[in-house]
């Protein structure tokens, strides 16, 4: 399995596929975080008397940022599996065969 030399293009490709996994992995930590906060940490330190019930009101904002956030992570997604493409352009198969021909 001997892969071809990547052009430009393909680089760039590259480029934006490493960049898209980053920002995924940045969207999940935000929606994990605001799903902690909005369901768990909240609703604990309000039944704690650490924080006031009124601050119970703002729970369905981490709720609707959790739900923005996963949609983007979808939406980035899609894309990363997009230019997963390149791959195919540089190597001829996903999987090692060894050596067999």
């Amino acid at each position: 399995m001997d892969p071809t030399t990547p052009t430009f293009a393909a680089w760039a490709d590259i480029g934006d596929l490493i960049t898209g996994m980053a920002v995924m992995v940045g969207l999940v930590v935000f929606f994990s975080t605001n799903m902690l906060i909005g369901h768990v940490f909240i609703p604990s330190l309000v039944a704690s008397s650490h924080i006031p019930e009124k601050l119970e009101k703002v729970r369905p904002v981490f709720y609707a940022l959790a739900v923005i956030s996963f949609a983007a992570t979808i939406f980035v997604l899609t894309i990363v599996i997009d230019r997963a493409g390149v791959i195919r352009d540089i190597y001829d198969t996903f999987w090692i065969d060894g050596g067999r021909d």
